[in-house]
C-alpha cells in the first residue's frame, strides 16, 4: 500500500489530504506538524481574507474556483467558516488607477465581477474617506507622500473566513472517512528530507524517528525553503522562499456611522483594514522588514506609521488605538522571493517530491483549489481542472519564465 508524508499541518496540508481522498485515494497518510495543535502557523495568524483580484490568470483561476468552495464548504464539510462576501475596495493614485482601468477586460473575462469607482464614489462604500490632500497639513504630508485618489475598484465576491476553521476541517473530515490510513502527528518537526539518489523515500524527524513514504508533499509554508536547504546540499534544488513577517492589529472601531459594514480596504501606502465583530484589524506588508523567523508585534509600527495614513485618509480613524497587547500578533508569510508566487507540482529534479508551498500571502484563499490541483497531478499526473497551475511548476525558475504577481497587498 502506497504511504504519502505531508509536511505540514496548515489549510494547505488539510485540503491537500482532504482532496487526494475524495478522488480516489487508497494509500497511508502520515501528516506532520510541529506545533501541539494543527492550523495554528500562517494559517490562523492571517487575515483571512479572500479575492479574486489579481494581475495573473492562474491567481484568478485558483481564487475564483476558491471562493466557490468556501461558499460551499458548510455543505460539503458540515462546518461554519465565517464565508462573509463583505467585498474588496482598493483605491488608487493616477498612474495606479489608469493600469487597472486598462486590466480590467481580463478580469471580465476571467469571470471577475468587478466595478470602477469614481474618487467621490468611495465614500459609498467606507463613510468619511476623502480623496483629496488639502485637509492634511503639507508639513505631515511631506513625510506621508499621500497624493489625491484617482479612483478605485471594488470586487464584490471578495471577503473574508475563518482559516482556522476551514483547516481543521479538512483535517478532522479526512480522519473521520479514513480513520485507519491517516496518522496525524503533533510535536513533531521534520529534520530532513530523505533521499535515495535522487529519489525521495520519507522523512527523518528532530528526535530521529524515520517516517518512510512514496510520496512527499512539502506544504510547510514558510518552513519550507529552508527545509529543502537542510536536506539536499546542491543549490540548483532549493526553493525561493524565505520567511517574512507581517503585523496584525485589532483596534477599536472609529466613531463613525455604519463604518463596521465597510469591505476590506486599501488605502496609501498599503495599509489595509476591516471590520473584526466590533472592531477593525488592520495591517500592512513593510517593506523594509528583514526575512527571518519573527513574530513580535511592534505597536510603534501602527501608531507612528500606519494609523497616520488612516487618520490623514478617513478623519476620526485617530481614534483607532490598539486594544491590548493581546489583539496584535505577528505572523509568517512563504515569500516568494522571484516571483511572488507559489511553487505547486513536483520537483523537476527530486522524483516525489511535491511542493505546495511559497504562496507570499495568498495561500489562504487559494486552498481549495490548490488542493484539488495538487490531488489530480499525484493521481492523474495532470491539472485536469485549472491547468494553468503547470505554470506555477518549480521549473519555471530553471527556464526564467517566471509568473509574476503585481496585485500583492
Amino acid at each position: 500500500m502506497s504511504h504519502t508524508v505531508i509536511i505540514g499541518g496548515g489549510i494547505i496540508g488539510g485540503s491537500i489530504l482532504y482532496h487526494l481522498y475524495k478522488n480516489g485515494y487508497t494509500g497511508k497518510t502520515t501528516v506532520i506538524e510541529r506545533k501541539s495543535q494543527l492550523s495554528q502557523e500562517s494559517t490562523s495568524l492571517s487575515a483571512g481574507g479572500f479575492r479574486n483580484i489579481w494581475s495573473t490568470k492562474v491567481n484568478l483561476k485558483l481564487t475564483n474556483y476558491s471562493i466557490e468552495a468556501f461558499k460551499m464548504f458548510k455543505e460539503e464539510l458540515g462546518e461554519n467558516i465565517g464565508f462573509e462576501q463583505i467585498g474588496y475596495l482598493f483605491t488608487y493614485y493616477e498612474e495606479g488607477f489608469e493600469a487597472i482601468k486598462k486590466f480590467k477586460p481580463e478580469l471580465d473575462k476571467n469571470n471577475v465581477r468587478t466595478e470602477l469607482l469614481k474618487p467621490e464614489e468611495i465614500k459609498r462604500y467606507v463613510p468619511g474617506f476623502i480623496p483629496t490632500i488639502d485637509h492634511i497639513d503639507k508639513e505631515e504630508n511631506e513625510i506621508l507622500k499621500m497624493r489625491e485618489i484617482a479612483g478605485g475598484l471594488f470586487g464584490p465576491d471578495c471577503g473574508m473566513f475563518n482559516p482556522t476553521s476551514a483547516s481543521n476541517r479538512y483535517f478532522e473530515y479526512s480522519k473521520e472517512k479514513n480513520p485507519q490510513k491517516i496518522e496525524i502527528k503533533l510535536n513533531a518537526e521534520v529534520k530532513k528530507i530523505l533521499f535515495s539518489g535522487n529519489k525521495t523515500i520519507g522523512v527523518e524527524l528532530t528526535d530521529n524517528t524515520i517516517i518512510e513514504g512514496d510520496t512527499v508533499i512539502l506544504a510547510a509554508g514558510a518552513f519550507s525553503g529552508d527545509l529543502l536547504k537542510k536536506s539536499v546540499n546542491n543549490e540548483e534544488y532549493w526553493i525561493p522562499i524565505v520567511p517574512w513577517k507581517r503585523m496584525l492589529f485589532t483596534v477599536k472601531m472609529p466613531h463613525i456611522e455604519n463604518f463596521e459594514k465597510i469591505p476590506m480596504t486599501i488605502i496609501d501606502n498599503g495599509v489595509y483594514f476591516h471590520p473584526e465583530k466590533s472592531n477593525l484589524l488592520v495591517g500592512r506588508a513593510d517593506p523594509l522588514q528583514p526575512f527571518g523567523y519573527d513574530y513580535k508585534p511592534e505597536p510603534a509600527y501602527y501608531e507612528e506609521q500606519m494609523n497616520y495614513y488612516m487618520a490623514a485618509r478617513i478623519p476620526g480613524m485617530d481614534h483607532c488605538r490598539i486594544i491590548s497587547n493581546q489583539s496584535m500578533w505577528g505572523g509568517l508569510y512563504e515569500h516568494n522571493t522571484q516571483d511572488k508566487n507559489g511553487i505547486i507540482g513536483f520537483h523537476s529534479d527530486l522524483e516525489n517530491l511535491f511542493i505546495a508551498t511559497g504562496f507570499s500571502g495568498h495561500g489562504v484563499m487559494e486552498a481549495p483549489a490548490i488542493g484539488l490541483s495538487a490531488s489530480e497531478m499525484i493521481l492523474d499526473k495532470t491539472y485536469k481542472t485549472i491547468p494553468e497551475v503547470n505554470d506555477l511548476a518549480f521549473e519555471r525558475f530553471r527556464k526564467n519564465q517566471l509568473i509574476k504577481e503585481t496585485i500583492v497587498i
